[in-house]
């Protein structure tokens, strides 16, 4: 008897612990599905009850590739005017767009002569139309599209559209009595630059252009170098630059021509022209406005290329200033897609202790030993002479032994011979 009740009472207790161990199972189950269902990623909540399930398989590439166009398909278009080369004319898109954006495909003040023609034929129009329209820009200096009386007004209605005069704003102008102008143009994004067009008694007109906003050389005496580097120039901001000065001299030469033609004294025809004889046309062109031209070499390279080929300015009426980058002065010579052009350099001091203290790039570039070698071989290359600029320091730089140590590094200690040397004189 007391066997068997022992039995029913472990019977009893290993049931009852059954059941305890069922229930625990049964809410931390529960408690497991509670927290799972938590922290499911929303991608498998936000999927619906009748998709299909995921496939363990590779995934198929043909699937792949449609789901990438849609992605492409879906992309929003461009904000910006385009004229597709395919399409005669812009599309609708573009025209829209044209209309709700200031932003415009041709800045007539530096297209090339290729574009305005591409542009011209996806109009619509014969190409001799966008000869017609080149010669109003480069040859009579003109922008103003009502003046081109001899260009249909349809085609001048849709460049109204789709083209801007220029996109470098005067922010301040100043014109001296011998007729030198100093301009400071607004950028896009309101960075300021500086340029001058300068008229000589023997007929030449020079434009001394920027290649950088800031710079970052340093220079003690330069105010630009004060200033501190902003950014690099595009081309066409370079361009363009030069570009206006050479419209505004063409406009006038035209204007002059035209008061020839309409008198009959020549004596008054003669004196109609600006004094001394000069033909208003822009001959010279100097990098030596804010920057440093060879700090900014792949785009100043760019823009030479279009003021020779789009200007008519040789390259040897082109002159680069630098404060001795050595490595790419270097590359005036060897790159053979580089204009000729000429050489100035920034030297200022016959040692380097001096010159490094005014001209920090000099310690940084190798001192005057590198720069008197590399010019020595810019010379022996190119066969060309190049320009010494001296900037005249009260009591520090124009003393006549200073003088003496100049003609000494030039030509005793580097072999320059005196001939392909110039040193220009800069009183400050």
């Amino acid at each position: 008897a007391m066997k068997q009740a022992r039995s029913a009472t472990l019977l009893l207790c290993l049931e009852s612990f059954l059941v305890i161990i069922m229930l625990s199972s049964v809410r931390m189950g529960r408690a497991f599905t509670a927290v799972v269902g938590r922290q499911r990623p929303a991608t498998f909540l936000r999927q619906s009850s009748s998709a299909p399930p995921r496939s363990s398989a590779t995934p198929n590439k043909n699937n792949n590739n449609n789901n990438s166009k849609k992605k492409k398909a879906s992309r929003k278009p461009p904000t910006t005017v385009s004229i597709n080369k395919s399409n005669p004319t812009p599309s609708a898109a573009a025209s829209s767009t044209a209309s709700s954006s200031s932003t415009q495909v041709l800045n007539l003040s530096t297209v090339t002569k290729e574009d305005l023609e591409t542009f011209v034929a996806n109009l619509g129009h014969p190409k001799f139309r966008a000869q017609q329209i080149w010669q109003w820009i480069r040859v009579q200096g003109v922008t103003d599209l009502d003046q081109m009386t001899n260009v249909p007004k349809a085609l001048r209605a849709e460049l109204e559209q789709y083209s801007k005069p220029k996109s470098l704003e005067i922010a301040f102008e100043m014109i001296s009595k011998d007729g030198t102008i100093k301009r400071a143009y607004r950028c896009h994004d309101g960075q300021v630059i500086e340029s001058v067009l300068m008229p000589y008694r023997d007929g030449r007109y020079t434009a001394c252009i920027s290649s950088q906003a800031g710079c970052a050389q340093g220079c003690v005496f330069c105010a630009t170098g004060q200033m501190g580097f902003s950014r690099q120039l595009e081309p066409d901001e370079i361009f363009e630059q030069v570009a206006r000065f050479s419209a505004e001299l063409n406009q006038q030469e035209h204007v002059n021509k035209k008061s020839k033609k309409n008198t009959n004294n020549s004596n008054a025809a003669d004196s109609s022209e600006s004094s001394h004889g000069r033909t208003t046309r822009l001959s010279n062109i100097v990098f030596m406005g804010m920057g440093e031209p060879l700090a900014n070499y792949r785009h100043v390279k760019t823009a030479v290329q279009r003021i020779t080929q789009d200007l008519g300015i040789g390259a040897r009426r082109i002159t680069v200033s630098t404060v001795g980058i050595v490595p790419n002065i270097r590359k005036l010579y060897q790159d053979k897609d580089m204009p000729p052009v000429r050489l100035a350099v920034s030297l200022h001091c016959a040692n380097d202790e001096e010159r490094s203290d005014l001209l920090p790039a000099n310690r940084r570039y190798g001192g005057l030993q590198e720069l008197m070698t590399t010019l020595k071989e810019y010379m022996d290359q190119t066969g060309q002479r190049i320009t010494l600029e001296w900037a005249l320091i009260e009591g520090q730089n124009d003393g006549v032994e200073t003088a003496r140590q100049l003609g000494h590094l030039v030509t005793t200690q580097y072999g320059l011979r005196r001939d392909m040397v110039h040193v220009n004189v800069i009183p400050l």
